[in-house]
């Protein structure tokens, strides 16, 4: 029974709000990895690892990283080093006008 309640609360939406100011390349903002291309075009993905759901807390060279086991995610959220197979969910950067910055919608 505490697995499924630790599942369940899991998937409720929550709002991470970006800076207009993102910087160039990888990084991980809040629960947030994202990727700024040369363009300019904001790619946002999960922070959570899909092997076991650690946050992903850091960027080394171009690679988020995983604390918990070492996985490690490239810009566009394959997978460069296991033990997780599966890519970061892909989630959607949208425009917030109010602050200038980017509104990226995620199930915590």
């Amino acid at each position: 029974m505490a697995m499924l309640r630790r599942v369940q609360t899991r998937q409720v939406p929550s709002t991470v709000t970006l800076p207009g100011e993102v910087p160039a390349g990888l990084s991980v903002i809040g629960s947030v990895v994202v990727q700024q291309d040369a363009d300019g075009t904001i790619h946002a993905f999960s922070g959570r690892c899909t092997h076991l759901g650690c946050h992903l807390d850091r960027v080394q060279g171009d690679e988020a990283v995983c604390p918990c086991h070492g996985s490690r995610f490239r810009g566009d959220g394959a997978v460069v080093k296991g033990p997780a197979t599966r890519p970061l969910e892909a989630l959607k950067a949208e425009p917030d006008k109010a602050t200038g910055g980017w509104i990226v919608r995620v199930r915590t």
